[in-house]
This record gives C-alpha cells, structure tokens and sequence, in this order.
C-alpha cells in the first residue's frame, strides 16, 4: 500500500530537517545537499513518487516562493537598481527564451529525431529554464561578503524574470494546447497581464495594509498576509490577469509599506519569521523532489535531448547577460565583466522550475521529454554550476577580505542600535516605559552609539572603496528623496507644474552627474581588479 500525500510530505519534512541539521557541519549549500539526498531516495527507491497535481503544485507552492521572496527586496532597493534588474528580467529573459528555444529545437529535430517537438515545445522548454532560482547563491554571498549591489541584482532579477517567465510560459502553453497565435495580441496580451496582475497584487496590498492598522495581533495579521497572498493570485487569475505579478506587487506592499505602517515591532518579527519558514516547507520539498524525480526520468536513452537541452540553457542564459550589458551600461551603472560572469554562471534554475515542469498538463504529447530536459538542467546547474560557483567568485576577486569583516560588524551594529532607539522612542510615547527608565536607558545607547561612531571614525581610511560606494548609495538615495519632495510639493499645491519640472530637471542633472562618476569608479575598480589578477 502506498504512503498518501500527507505521509509522503510529513516524510520530505523530517528528512529536509535532517539534511538541515546536517549541512549546518558540512561545507555544503542545503538546497544542493536536499538534492544529492533526493538522488540517493530515489535511486534506492525508498519513496514513492509524490501524487502532487499540477493544480496544487502551481496553485500552492508558487503564491508562498513568490510573495516571500517579494517580502524581503527593499523597494528603494529595487529603485536604485531597478533599470539593471528591468533589462535582465524582460528584453534578457525574452532573448533566453528565444536563443534557448531556437538551440533547442534544431538539436531535438536534428540529433534527437523527435519528430513531434515543435517550436511552441521549444520555446516553452527556453521559457522555463529562463526562470532563475537563486537562492544557493544569495546564500553564498552573504557568507562571503559579495558587494550588495550585486547580491540585490541577482535576487531582483530572480524575482521578477520569475514572474514573466510565468506569464510566458502561460501564453505558449495557451498556443500550443490550440490558442490562436497573433503577435501584436501576444504581446497586448502579456503587458496587460504583467502589468495588471502586478496592479491588482499592489491594491490589494495597500488595502490589507488598512485592515492591519486597525489591530494589534500577530496571529490575526499573519492570517491576513496569508489571505493577501492566495487571494492576490486567484484574483488575477480570475480577472485573466498574471497571478504571479500579483503575488509579487502583494509581497513587495506588505514588505515595504505595511510593516512600516500597520505592524508593530513584534509582528514584524513574526510575520517574518512566517514567510521564512514556509518558503523553506517548499523550497525543501521541492529541492528533494527534484532529486526524487531523477528516478522517474530515465536520462540514458535521452541523452542526446540532456546534452541539448542543458547547451541550449547555458548559451541563452549567456545572451541574455552579455547581450543585454551594453544596454544596462546606457541606462544604468555599467556591470562590471566579472560580475556578467557571475550572472551567468550564477543563473541556478531549482523551485520555480519544478513548479513549472510538475505543472505541465499530463495529456501534453511531449510532457516526459520535457521534464527530462527540465530536470537535466536543473540538476545540472545545481550540482555543477551550485558547487563551483565559490571557486568563481574566488577566481574573481569578489570575495571580501576577511579584514573588512570588523568594519561590516561595526557598521551593523551601529545599525541595529539604531532601531533599538526608534523602539525606545516608541515606548516612551506609548506610554509603557517611564520616563527615568526612558532616561537612563537612552543614555546608555547614546553612549554605545557615540563609542561606535568613533571606532568607525578611525577606520574609514582603511576602507575607502566601501566608504565611497557607501557614500554614492546615500548620494543617490537622498537625491530620489528630494524628487519625491518635490512631487509631494507640486500635490499639494506649494509649487506650480513648471516650477515643479524646472527642480526636477535639476535634481535630474545631479543624479546624472552622480551615476556618470559612479560608473567611472566602477571601470577603475574593474581595471585594478584585472591588473591584479593579470
């Protein structure tokens, strides 16, 4: 007799904590660990296949992957970098999936002799591996200090090409199940349900944003997030609209705009700690199941379609980062060449692209080929490109010095006291702390505070690279700030529409200035970097 669903899950769960608690001694990313421990599951066939249906797999796990992730980008983040992270994830993921697609079907038709794999085939196949999953990467990041913008780079572009990827992936399965095919309603088609859905998840947000205000329970505010979640994607869905886009515009208001407006310190911590865990629940039953599924997938007698297929993924995944850098050096600070490597190499495909595989409609003619090709190339990128990738950051140079570690601490912890005063400055005006107990402890912070500013005071020598990044990141930020001021101004009525674009242009002129210097910076860092190396 076969273990139903809920056994299988509870089994994945107590293994996933297993595989947890193992890597936390072991030099080994746990998404990549899940996996390798998947492999050996499957081949020693100690668990049955899952009976997850498509419907639950996109219907379930996409809303938590999504709406977790988008919880955490900070928007004025996402602002700073959001013209880099808009060319990656829409004209890259496009011409991903078209060079993808196009390597594909000509080595499937010529090599592979399947003579029922068509274009839409092609093309659905280079939308699904388009979708990038880095989450073994941003780990290793932060475990070894890469530079933040690239890190938020990296975990932008994952978020949104995940999103259109979707989408895509939505209208050729529509084309090839029998849609009618017309680009120009394609294309309306595809900005009406990015760009709809996306609105739909931001209104929704704002709105449960305005229901939380009005309480002061974490349960109950966790419980909305949850509702905000799901109800974004099935009204999009039911609107004929990305759910996906939804998701994230959902994620990104309640990250960004009601955890500063509508939750109190406690609920925050909560609703974080929520997200976090049940983005790990899915992440660890999908990473093992995409090693359980290795067992189902017979890859001898397709190798020819896994050469193909894991080729076609790595040549459109090239396209689309040094094809689309040029670009980002116009409208954006220019990417340095080591970072387009990382991009590259650092392009993991694993959830998202299990959801999409497993989402496949079982009556698609060639669904099997598919999924083998999928899960090649997932389990390619994992295992190969996951486990070399800190060699390459290393190859590099973009692993911080063990010697910026002390700074970096400084510089947090002068952060989190921060936030400790804002907390103290709370209480004191709610009324629940005292005013001697305010006192003595905001003298004792300040103190901290004051020891902190000048330990870092004598350092910053030491550090000019970061400090003059740090510095550009504020220069930048401030300016966006006196925009939106100068906005605000105009609403209300202070200044006059002329006027209000006479400022603009000259904040405009400032910020343009600012990025023209930033991007010299950057080129002489890079040219530092490679005389190093060289």
């Amino acid at each position: 007799m076969g273990l139903g669903i809920e056994a299988q899950i509870l089994w994945l769960l107590i293994i996933a904590a297993a595989v947890a608690m193992f890597t936390k001694h072991i030099r080994l990313p746990y998404t990549i660990a899940l996996v390798a421990v998947g492999i050996v599951l499957g081949l020693l066939d100690l668990l049955p296949k899952m009976l997850l249906t498509p419907e639950l797999v996109f219907h379930l796990f996409l809303p938590i992957l999504l709406f977790e992730a988008a919880f955490n980008i900070d928007l004025l983040d996402l602002r700073d970098n959001g013209r880099t992270i808009a060319v990656l994830a829409l004209p890259g993921l496009l011409l991903a999936t078209v060079v993808s697609g196009v390597i594909t079907f000509g080595g499937i038709r010529i090599w592979g002799n399947v003579s029922d794999f068509s274009w839409g085939h092609a093309f659905l196949f280079g939308a699904i591996v388009a979708a990038t999953d880095p989450i073994s990467v941003l780990a290793l990041f932060k475990e070894l200090g890469v530079t933040r913008r690239l890190s938020l780079i990296v975990e932008g572009e994952s978020i949104f090409n995940d999103g259109v990827a979707v989408v895509l992936f939505g209208l050729l399965l529509g084309v090839i199940q029998g849609g009618e095919y017309q680009v120009l309603g394609a294309l309306r088609h595809f900005v009406v349900s990015v760009v709809g859905g996306g609105g739909i998840g931001v209104l929704l947000g704002l709105t449960i944003a305005k229901v939380m205000s009005l309480v002061d329970d974490h349960l109950i505010e966790i419980t909305l997030t949850t509702v905000l979640a799901f109800s974004a994607y099935l009204l999009a869905e039911h609107l004929h609209v990305s759910g996906v886009m939804a998701v994230i515009g959902a994620g990104l208001m309640t990250g960004n705009y009601s955890t500063k407006t509508a939750m109190s310190p406690t609920t925050r911590i909560s609703v974080s700690d929520f997200w976090e865990y049940a983005a790990f629940a899915v992440n660890s039953v999908l990473f093992l199941m995409i090693g359980i599924e290795v067992k189902i997938v017979d890859f001898g007698p397709l190798l020819v379609a896994v050469l193909v297929a894991v080729a076609a993924m790595l040549i459109g995944r090239v396209a689309a980062v040094f094809l689309t850098a040029p670009l980002v050096g116009k409208v954006d600070r220019p990417l340095p060449k080591s970072w387009q490597g990382v991009l590259v190499w650092g392009g993991i495909r694993g959830a998202i692209c299990m959801v999409l595989a497993l989402s496949l409609p079982l009556d698609l003619p060639v669904r099997q080929l598919l999924m083998t090709m999928i899960f090649a190339v997932v389990i390619f990128t994992l295992l190969v490109q996951g486990l070399s990738m800190k060699a390459l950051l290393r190859r590099l140079g973009l692993i911080r010095l063990v010697s910026e570690e002390a700074y970096e601490a400084k510089k947090g912890e002068l952060y989190a006291l921060g936030r400790a005063l804002d907390e103290l400055e709370q209480l004191a005006s709610r009324g629940i702390l005292s005013q001697p107990n305010y006192e003595f402890l905001a003298q004792r912070l300040h103190s901290r505070l004051e020891g902190l500013r000048s330990d870092i005071a004598n350092v910053v020598d030491n550090y000019q690279n970061a400090v003059a990044d740090e510095l550009h990141r504020a220069e930048e930020r401030l300016l966006h700030t006196e925009k939106d001021g100068i906005k605000e101004a105009y609403l209300a009525g202070i200044v006059s529409e002329p006027v209000m674009k006479t400022l603009i242009s000259r904040v405009d002129e400032k910020l343009y200035r600012l990025t023209s210097a930033g991007q010299r910076r950057s080129k002489e860092t890079e040219a530092v970097n490679d005389r190093k190396k060289g």
